[in-house]
């Protein structure tokens, strides 16, 4: 067996008042794949920023290649062989790949301090082709490159300084679900090279398919190391936050009334097909469907992002929605799925960006009502026990969790009585997962009518009272509470026909 490329051990890390890391151990191989998992706040990032040279530990040890090191900023540990490649990539838009690959590297400056732009273009190339990037032209500037490929660049960024380590925090965040498979034949390159990957996610799906280890972190202890062939998603997130996945979904004390809220007859989501469905008072409807089955759509119709045909009835009534300040008169509610683009403004506070949806009722004449809109900001974060020093703090820096229930609290701001929620847990981690849940339901039981939309099997059958089974524009199947398991849930989405006739 080789020897570790990296051995972290015995690393703390205090902070005043806080104590992020208690004597954490940590081996990497080279060729490796190793997962690092773990709630927000479980000491992931403190752990990487020490491994990448941002932070000094408290006390540990760091041994690179069989020698103790110490890394004084992030570009000392770059040079010793340990790269970072963050989730937000660091590219300048307006210059080249090849600019961006070699930037203020002194080794392509020739005589007379001149670059060799030659040489750096050949270099830069050579870099790319090795891991699978041979389409992408080093010449052309950055904005003019996909995200796939932006995502190349700075991984043959971080291979230009030699790395031996190399850090891909939450590498499928900013890459569309038919990119993350290309991103997975990179990372398998880099292992056969030899490259040693620490790969820090909460996707249980990716884990299980890159990864060669895993660790878990909790509250800043590491509390187990194992070979992903010796774990199961319900082993790990008994790990992560010290319960069982079954423990994840609330126990639903009430069930929905018979009053329909919601009716959708003929509602068209594309030429040829429509769909019709009903949606009860306090009840969650879960919609499911394989992509390309029009789920997304159907919120798109309900909250008037797109039009079409069809006959929308609210309490009885035929209703128009065709935009979504019409939607929001009719109190429907939208949570979209990229929270990032839809959802929330990043540089603005949590109160800001709570009361964005209710302006116009938060104003005197035409200044805003400062005491009621810090009113609503403390109603809403102490609702959803948005964790954050106060409703000043800018949602930028939230956890993904956190920045969740400010997208949720926004609309719930607008006090809706339909709260359509489309892949409500995206991009959060297991104990948020079970705290957005706990809304959910509390939200139910209150008596708000909820679509719930998700690609998540185990989220929709957690949670829902029916579930409606989507394939390709029409409703194929539904389920009670209760009836579905994963598998049947599939091969409905999966299969319009089954044997016995038509679904």
């Amino acid at each position: 067996m080789s020897k570790p490329v990296l051995t972290m051990e015995g690393i703390s890390k205090e902070f005043p008042g806080v104590k992020a890391l208690t004597d954490v151990n940590f081996e990497l191989y080279p060729g490796e794949v190793h997962a690092l998992m773990g709630e927000n706040g479980a000491g992931k990032s403190t752990l990487m920023k020490i491994l990448s040279g941002v932070y000094a530990p408290t006390q540990g040890t760091i041994r690179l290649k069989g020698a103790d090191v110490t890394f004084r900023n992030p570009l000392d540990a770059q040079r010793q062989g340990v790269s970072i490649i963050h989730q937000e990539f660091n590219l300048f838009s307006n210059l080249s790949a090849a600019e961006n690959i070699f930037i203020d590297r002194p080794e392509m400056v020739g005589r007379f301090g001149r670059i060799e732009w030659s040489r750096m273009y050949d270099e830069a190339q050579r870099l790319v082709n090795s891991i699978g990037g041979g389409d992408i032209d080093v010449r052309r500037e950055v904005r003019h490159l996909g995200v796939h490929s932006q995502q190349v660049i700075e991984i043959a960024k971080a291979l230009s300084f030699q790395a031996d380590v190399l850090i891909m925090d939450e590498p499928s965040a900013a890459l569309p679900e038919n990119e993350v498979q290309k991103m997975f034949d990179v990372v398998n390159r880099l292992r056969n090279q030899g490259v040693a990957i620490v790969y820090v996610s909460h996707r249980m799906k990716e884990i299980f398919e890159i990864a060669d280890k895993v660790t878990v972190l909790r509250d800043g202890t590491k509390i187990g190391t194992r070979r992903i062939d010796e774990v199961t998603e319900q082993s790990l997130i008994q790990m992560m936050v010290g319960k069982e996945v079954n423990q994840l979904y609330p126990v639903r004390e009430q069930a929905p009334g018979d009053e329909v809220v919601l009716q959708a007859d003929k509602l068209s989501l594309d030429a040829s097909h429509h769909i019709s469905f009903e949606l009860r008072k306090g009840e969650i409807l879960g919609l499911f469907g394989l992509p390309g089955s029009g789920s997304h759509t159907v919120a798109e119709r309900l909250f008037g992002l797109k039009r079409g045909t069809g006959d929308i009835k609210m309490n009885g009534t035929s209703v128009s929605i065709h935009s979504p300040g019409e939607a929001k008169s009719r109190k429907i509610a939208y949570v979209p799925p990229d929270r990032h683009r839809q959802g929330i403004i990043k540089p603005m506070s949590i109160r800001q960006n709570l009361s964005l949806p209710i302006l116009p009722q938060l104003s005197k004449g035409i200044m805003l009502d400062q005491e009621r809109i810090r009113q609503l900001s403390g109603e809403y974060m102490e609702k959803l026990r948005i964790k954050a020093p106060g409703d000043g703090q800018s949602v930028d820096f939230l956890s993904g969790g956190n920045q969740q229930k400010v997208v949720i609290g926004k609309w719930l701001a607008a006090r809706p009585e339909i709260l359509i929620l489309e892949e409500p847990t995206r991009g959060v981690d297991v104990g948020a997962k079970a705290e957005i849940y706990s809304i959910i339901h509390q939200l139910a039981g209150e008596g708000l009518s909820i679509l719930l939309i998700s690609s998540e099997m185990p989220e929709v059958i957690g949670l829902s009272d029916r579930i409606l089974v989507l394939y390709k524009g029409e409703i194929v199947h539904e389920f009670a509470h209760g009836e579905a398991d994963q598998e049947q849930l599939l091969q409905r989405a999966s299969h319009p026909r089954l044997e016995g006739g038509t679904l």
